[in-house]
């Protein structure tokens, strides 16, 4: 018996399982990034004489490497947090806080620190870095 061997080979490739992938990774994408929304036109605005600048009020939390932690540079007991960032809360409902860290502070410390600062009726949290690059 003999073999006949087929000499026509084929010559194309099938593109439906790269367009899946391809829509895929599209999908997927789309999905994970984030949209920074940024002006592209430098606009000049115009002065005026009457306008007031709405202030963002933030409040700093500094918590040290032993344990000291201090709001807007007043030595704050960990207990007396809530008490005392709930009277900054009070008196402005878009509060920023700010809470700053060495680096070797323990996590625990830190993590009793949010609750607190949302406990006390802040919406706005958050945690300083510094921008290191590579």
């Amino acid at each position: 018996m003999r073999f006949r061997r087929n000499s026509r080979l084929i010559s194309e490739i099938n593109m439906t399982p790269v367009i899946d992938i391809v829509f895929q990774l599209l999908t997927f994408f789309m999905l994970t990034s984030t949209f920074i929304k940024s002006s592209a036109i430098n606009v000049d605005l115009p002065a005026s004489k009457t306008s007031d600048a709405q202030p963002v009020r933030e409040v700093t939390v500094v918590l040290y490497r032993d344990g000291k932690i201090t709001v807007n540079n007043q030595p704050v007991q960990k207990e007396n947090l809530r008490s005392f960032v709930a009277q900054y809360a009070k008196e402005d409902s878009e509060l920023v806080v700010t809470v700053q860290g060495d680096k070797r502070v323990d996590y625990g410390l830190l993590i009793e620190v949010m609750d607190a600062v949302r406990q006390a009726g802040v919406k706005r949290l958050s945690l300083a870095t510094i921008y290191k690059e590579e």
